[in-house]
């Protein structure tokens, strides 16, 4: 016996996995709870920042919203517009909307919040109150309640004029001398660029074949990602008012301006600056817009990276949030990403949170070294006891073993010793007592196939020896020889059972090809069901083609055997009674009904060579063969007129 096959290696092969096992469960136990740790205190944190942000966006919008449908409902803009004056128009929007952006980066300031409810900026409704847009001498005194701000490049508005077919009415240009081009005054020189704000078109990018008449139907707010300075190296996000302007009487859409201001990135400095140097890793925060990343945190090379994640995510799975893990310059990264704006006719941005998960992967590393350390300990600790248990049990347990295959190969009548009275000695007496048993039910089993079918065996076997007594729709062969009698009055009785187990034996290999079922050998008779007890679902197709062969295989026969034989086949089907009948002593499976009764007398009338069927077998079979109707008549014990088809192919 090879080594591997002992009794000790079996323990040692048995133990080794379960405490591998064990280690390896505890270890990916240990991890998921360590990950999970990890996940919650980023999720938790992406959460306030996400609330944060929500909760500014809700004032801004609640400050600005409400003054911007104010401007937009001024009788002196819409009458310009009507009037297609789109540089008095442009005048009156910027005066107005500069005085608002000044307003609101001073609201910014420390020590000066945005006023609640959406209450106007003072230095606005002043301008307001003059009419338009600053061209009335009233302006020349601004008023001294705020100071007017001069604002930097990256702090500059952005403000446009669009049609209702969504292009731009007014838009800066710049002559080649780097001044500005003599246009209405509707934005400063200096304003931003941005990809979507001004194409070659003139128009609306994100609106496609759409009118904005269609799209618009309230003030919407959007973010659009815009570049500004000499080489358009340097990125921001703006938080973008679009409000339509319609006629007031009939309400008639006659276009919309932009208004859009910068996104402020404090909180996201805040947070890299508070968190990278933590021992979770810094955590760095950017905005997601136009299939690009926006941040001040996070390195331009690996934007580009995140920015692809986020937008295969975004277009593929439509997902507005999610946590995933990614690869970027060979270091595990986590992205949390959640959509600002679902459902909004502009470009959809996202709030993005990226983590590295280098300190992370460098406490698994060392928990896994602990873990694993553990585990090989343990499994020396395994080994020595193994080693120690085995020495007493192997060679008992080898005689066991080697008794198993010998009853594996058939073999029943082998023994192993019993050298003891304890539980090794108690085994091997119930080894015998087993083997014992076995071969008496071999035995059984051989005596059962010999005097049933197969199929009847296996069931009677499977089911503790009975078949109860059940209704089934059962097709009846009864296969008959033809002057039998005659044949064999004068044959010595030993050729006539050599004689009638050859021909017996041809037919039972025939009927069992056919999925039949032997019910019993009477005399010269063969009895065969199809349907009973399991059906085929096309049991009388079956039964023909079985009669069929029967009458091949025996013409066969006669051109070998010494003795020829002809016989006559009758083919029945209907609803019988099948079970095992008989006593308590002695119990035979079998069918009982008017069928079987009428298969028999069919079978007493089939010439030499012929089939003949009830017809209801014919009319289950006759796609697959040939039949003659014969005369009615009328057949003993059977009270009806019968009217029987011979198989004619």
């Amino acid at each position: 016996m090879k080594w591997f096959q002992s009794f000790r290696a079996k323990l040692i092969l048995t133990v080794f996995p379960v405490v591998a096992g064990i280690t390896i469960a505890t270890l990916v136990l240990a991890e998921w709870k360590f990950m999970e740790s990890y996940r919650k205190l980023f999720e938790e944190q992406f959460d306030s920042q996400i609330s944060s942000f929500s909760s500014a966006k809700k004032k801004r919008i609640d400050s600005l919203s409400d003054v911007l449908d104010k401007i937009a409902a001024q009788p002196e803009l819409l009458t310009a517009i009507q009037k297609k004056d789109f540089a008095a128009a442009g005048q009156m929007l910027r005066g107005q909307l500069e005085a608002l952006t000044n307003d609101r980066l001073l609201s910014d300031l420390p020590g000066d919040t945005l006023r609640p409810g959406g209450g106007m900026p003072q230095r606005l409704s002043q301008v307001l109150a003059a009419g338009h847009g600053g061209s009335n001498e009233k302006e020349k005194d601004p008023p001294k309640a705020r100071p007017t701000l001069r604002l930097p490049l990256s702090q500059m508005p952005y403000i446009a004029l669009i049609d209702p077919e969504g292009s731009f009415l007014l838009s800066p240009k710049k002559n080649p001398s780097g001044g500005r081009e003599n246009l209405p005054p509707m934005l400063p020189k200096e304003s931003p660029n941005s990809a979507e704000f001004r194409r070659k078109s003139g128009k609306l990018q994100w609106l496609g074949e759409r009118k904005l008449a269609d799209v618009l139907k309230a003030q919407e707010v959007g973010y659009l990602r815009v570049e500004f300075g000499e080489d358009g190296r340097n990125e921001q996000v703006r938080e973008v008012y679009i409000t339509p302007l319609r006629e007031p009487k009939t309400g008639k859409f006659l276009g919309a301006f932009l208004f859009g201001l910068p996104l402020q990135v404090l909180a996201e400095k805040v947070l890299y600056e508070q968190t990278k140097h933590s021992e979770l890793g810094k955590i760095m925060s950017g905005i997601w817009v136009e299939d690009a990343l926006v941040s001040t945190t996070i390195p331009k090379e690996e934007r580009e990276l995140v920015a692809e994640h986020i937008a295969d995510s975004i277009h593929h799975t439509h997902r507005t949030q999610r946590g995933m893990t990614v690869w970027i310059h060979g270091e595990r990264h986590q992205i949390y990403y959640r959509v600002l704006n679902p459902g909004s006719p502009f470009p959809l941005a996202a709030q993005v949170n990226l983590y590295p998960l280098a300190a992370m992967d460098k406490e698994l590393a060392e928990l896994r070294w602990d873990v694993g350390g553990l585990g090989v300990v343990s499994l020396l600790i395994a080994l020595v006891a193994v080693l120690y248990i085995s020495r007493g049990l192997s060679g008992p347990i080898r005689e066991i073993v080697s008794g198993t295959h010998q009853i594996e190969q058939g073999n029943y009548d082998v023994r192993v010793p019993v050298r003891s009275k304890n539980e090794l000695g108690k085994l091997a007496a119930s080894f015998n007592e087993m083997a014992a048993g076995l071969a008496l039910q071999e035995k059984y089993r051989s005596v059962l196939n010999a005097v049933a079918d197969r199929s009847v065996a296996e069931q009677l076997i499977t089911q503790s020896g009975t078949l109860g007594g059940e209704l089934r729709h059962v097709t009846m062969l009864f296969c008959d020889i033809r002057g039998f009698t005659a044949l064999t009055e004068n044959m010595p009785p030993a050729d006539v059972i050599d004689l009638l187990n050859e021909h017996m034996t041809a037919l039972t290999d025939v009927a069992y090809q056919h999925g039949g079922i032997v019910d019993k050998f009477v005399g010269d008779l063969i009895m065969v069901l199809f349907g009973a007890p399991q059906s085929t679902g096309e049991d009388a197709v079956r039964a023909v083609q079985c009669a069929l062969s029967m009458l091949a295989v025996r013409k066969k026969l006669n051109g070998v055997s010494k003795h020829s034989l002809e016989v006559g086949i009758g083919l029945a089907t209907g609803p019988v009674v099948a079970g095992c009948m008989g006593s308590d002593q002695r119990l035979s499976y079998t069918v009982l009904g008017h069928r079987v009764n009428l298969a028999s007398r069919l079978c007493s009338i089939a010439q030499a060579g012929e089939i003949i069927m009830d017809d209801e077998t014919y009319a289950d079979a006759k796609g697959f063969i040939q039949a003659e109707p014969m005369p009615a008549m009328q057949l003993k014990g059977i009270s009806e007129a019968v009217h029987p088809w011979r198989v004619v192919g």
